[in-house]
This record gives C-alpha cells, structure tokens and sequence, in this order.
C-alpha cells in the first residue's frame, strides 16, 4: 500500500470540521431578486457590458454575464455607470445562447445554484437512439481520488441529486459509481445514502464499483446492494476521528454505529460487516456449500478470518469476493459487464481520451461541480480578504470612494455566494456555518454592511 493511500486511511473520517477563515460578517443574500430582462451598460470609462439583469437595489445594478463556460454575476454601483439601455438587443446571437445553454442543466435539476454547471457542448445533443432490448448504463464517479476525493466536499449529495434529470434525458437503465475516495466527513454520509437508496436505486439498477472506498466512502457505497471491485480494490477502515485524530468513542461512536446498521439494513449487508469496519471487534465467516454465508463475531467460530480483534476489517477484493460481499471484480467496463451478466450493454456518454468509460451528461456534471469546488476552495482566502479589506478602508471615505469600494465588496461576497451555493458545505469548512444557517449568519450581516456603504453622508 503506497504512503499516501495509507495517509488518506488513517485520517479517513473526521468529525466536526470546521476550518473556519476569520472575518469580519459580511453579506447578504446577493441573488434574491427580480430579473429584469437584457441590458446594455455603459461605463463612464467608455466600456460596455451586458446581459441580464438579475437585481436592482437603490439604483445598484447586478449583471449576468457569460464568461467562457460559467456565467459570472457582477454588480455596477450608480458611481460607474454613464447610461443603461434597458431595450438593448444582445450584440451578438450567440450570448443568449450561451448563457441559455449554461443554464440548461440547472433547467432540468432542481438546485439552488446561482452558477450553472454545464454538461459538454457534445453531449447536449438530443439522446442516441437506444437498441431495443439493450439497457443503457452511465458511470458516475463518486470522488477523482488525488485531492478531489473528499466525502462531503468533492462527493456530495446534491450534485447527485441534481444529475438525474440528465440521466433521465439520456435515457439510462443503469448507474455505475466508479469510487474513488479515500473518506472524509460523517456530516455527508446519510444524505449521500438517502440519495442513493430513495432517488438511485428507485429509478436506475444502482451499482457500486470499488476502486478505493475507504472510511466515509464505504460507508457511503453501503446504501447501495450490487457491489464489484477493480483487482486493487480497498473498503472499509471507517473509524471515526475528531480533531487529532482521536478516535470517537463513548455516545457519538454508538450513534455512528447505529446509523450505519440502518444504513447496511438499505444495502441488504450482514451489520457485522460494517461493525468491524468501524471498531476492533474480530469477524470470521463460513460459507456453506451453497454459497450461503453466516458471520461470527469472534476470530475461531468461522472457517475464515476476516478480521482479528486488534485492528478494524478492510476488505481487498479477493477478500471481498469470497465471502459474496463482492458480486465480481472488473478492472474494464468489457469485464464490469460480464460479472453484470449483461450479454450486451450500451454505455452512455462521449468517449474522452484518458477515460476507461464514456463521460455521459451526469458525470460531467460530478466533474464540473469538482472542478468549481476545487478553484473555489483555492481562491475563498482570497475572496474572504479582499472583502474585509474593502470594508474596512471604505470607512471614513468619500461617498464615491466608498461606492467603488462597495463595489468591490460586493464582487467578493457574490463570488462566496456563489461557491456557496454550489457547495453549501464551503459554509461549514470555510466558515463554521451549517449551510442553513449561513445565510442568516453571515449573508445577511454583510449584506447590511455593503449597503450602508452606498448610502450618501
């Protein structure tokens, strides 16, 4: 096992994350508004910007405007404007249309995203037509591995839950989850298995393929019934931490434990699998000649060790299989199919160099969301200075300084609204905030903050 997937092990699943960022409150809700309609604005330094309007506060405009493959919100204060033309006609054909075709995927998922995440220009095209009587199945990662691999930050629940109107569109029998995940935050768990056992696999034939599902990532991955494994495949260690590394014990373990008994209940799973994945209990099982197996909760009862008492149970792939926990292990979507049973299989998506399977609608989507997440969590410091800094020198400034500085101020907090609202964790680890309480906690504050700067002395 190389260092770094022993380092992702140890510190899989943490409780009570808050990596907060110290600041002044600042913001509000930025994106509670009325639209209203195209417009073209011209500057007083002679440039003009348009797009649609989104709000309009006490003469502050906020603009939507598309850039590259996002659409991007920014506000102009009274200060920086020469004129508006409200009946303006787009310069181009082609800006409504991106910005209509940035937002289609947030057309068809419910979310509360301010930000669209796009599916890829080729695959917006209408669905392949299927062939009769062959099912068609997507792969959907849950975590890239690396350092976009964290359950709760880059695997989360609403960025499921807002793919399957695509895979709908697209027609699809079967979801894949190729997981790749070496754990992260307890807090995501249940709502990624009531995603998966309520939405999932009432709509699709929902399967779990194991490449690396370690702590919260196998615990997650229990919710689902049909387990396979790739030949390296790794799940289980799911001890629970808080702050150094210091094991959960006491009532939050026996909640944890309890929590995921329920859960191993939806995946039709022995409890005393998990259990042994989550504490030092020993796990031994005996498989008839049947193929029936029965588990013992001790280290000599069963004719195989899975587990000793001194250590918490990882299942590798052969392990997995023996003891029928793994359906097959796969390490090509050819080899996936055949341990599916499945004598012909149509994958959905377009094929992408670098990938061992097509990147349908959905998945794009999981990659996107990752991709924003991750330049998000780069630049929050940044987003989060930079207002503060705005705030504080606007103090004591003319009203015009102090215009243009709000300005300023307000960019930042768009930008935070706007990671936010594509990963409403960024409030608990950037912030402290449980994600429905930000808005009242700290939106709302700074929103009053900025607005009391555009207000004439």
């Amino acid at each position: 096992m190389n260092k770094f997937r022993m380092k992702k092990m140890i510190a899989g699943l943490f409780l009570g994350v808050a990596l907060t960022v110290g600041m002044s409150a600042p913001t509000a809700n930025a994106f509670a508004a009325a639209a209203g309609g195209w417009a073209k604005i011209t500057l007083k330094n002679g440039k003009t910007v348009e797009g649609e309007i989104v709000r309009e506060v006490d003469g502050v405009v906020w603009i939507k405007i598309t850039s590259g493959k996002y659409d991007e919100t920014r506000m102009f204060t009274p200060s920086e404007m020469k004129s508006i033309d409200r009946d303006a006609a787009p310069t181009t054909a082609s800006e409504p249309e991106k910005a209509s075709e940035a937002t289609k995927a947030e057309d068809k998922a419910p979310t509360t995203s301010t930000e669209a995440i796009p599916a890829p220009a080729s695959s917006e095209s209408a669905p392949q037509p299927r062939k009769p009587g062959v099912p068609r199945a997507a792969v959907i990662t849950l975590g890239e591995g690396g350092d976009r691999d964290m359950v709760g930050l880059y695997l989360m629940a609403k960025p499921l839950h807002d793919a399957i109107p695509l895979l709908k569109q697209e027609d699809v029998d079967i979801v894949v989850f190729r997981v790749n995940s070496g754990g992260g935050a307890l807090l995501e768990i249940q709502k990624l298995s009531d995603v998966i056992y309520n939405e999932y696999r009432k709509n699709f034939r929902t399967v779990a393929w194991i490449d690396w599902a370690i702590s919260a990532a196998a615990m997650t991955s229990h919710a689902v019934e049909e387990i396979y494994f790739t030949p390296e495949g790794a799940y289980g260690a799911c001890t629970g931490w808080s702050g150094d590394l210091v094991a959960v014990k006491d009532r939050e373990l026996e909640q944890i434990l309890f929590q995921m008994e329920k859960i191993s209940t939806r995946g039709n799973h022995p409890f005393e699998i998990m259990r042994a994945m989550q504490i030092m209990e020993p796990l031994s099982a005996t498989v008839s000649p049947q193929g029936d197996v029965s588990f013992y909760q001790d280290a000599t009862s069963g004719d195989i060790l899975l587990n000793p008492k001194d250590r918490v149970l990882t299942f590798t792939s052969q392990t997995a299989s023996k003891i029928r926990f793994s359906l097959g292990t796969a390490s090509t979507l050819d080899e996936l199919a055949k341990a599916m049973r499945l004598p012909e299989v149509e994958w959905v998506g377009v094929k992408k160099p670098g990938y061992l399977w097509p990147i349908c609608k959905a998945e794009q989507m999981q990659m996107d969301f990752r991709e924003k997440t991750a330049r998000d969590d780069q630049q929050f410091t940044e987003y989060v200075q930079t207002l503060n800094a705005a705030l504080q020198m606007a103090s004591g400034m003319d009203d015009d300084r102090r215009a243009r500085l709000a300005g300023k101020a307000r960019e930042c907090m768009n930008r935070i609204m706007s990671a936010v609202n594509n990963n409403p964790n960024l409030a608990i680890f950037k912030f402290g905030i449980l994600p429905d309480k930000f808005r009242e906690e700290w939106a709302d504050p700074t929103e009053k903050k900025i607005r009391e700067l555009t207000k004439k002395k």
